[in-house]
């Protein structure tokens, strides 16, 4: 940063607003890694534990109602605990 030395200056002033800019960037980024869908591919298969969700060729997602309307959110792969739906007396 180049600045006549004539000029006032506030160092705390520029580091809360780059903190700012990067907070902001952040959440950016983490919504674009947000995956939402409004309904989910035929493909999907639906599983009941660990918790509820949905298995769609290899992408994984929970329901969640959102103002009265179902969405789907992507999650990581959930735990090799998972049981198939009929198979759980198969243990």
């Amino acid at each position: 940063m180049v600045r006549d030395a004539s000029e006032p200056f506030d160092a705390f002033a520029v580091r809360d607003e780059l903190l700012r800019q990067h907070e902001w960037q952040e959440l950016l980024r983490s919504q674009q890694q947000l995956e939402i869908l409004r309904s989910l591919p035929a493909i999907c298969v639906p599983y009941m534990r660990p918790y509820r969700y949905f298995s769609c060729d290899g992408h994984f997602y929970r329901p969640y109602l959102y103002r009265q309307q179902q969405l789907y959110i992507g999650i990581p792969k959930p735990g090799s605990d998972v049981i198939a739906p009929g198979n759980e007396g198969l243990n």
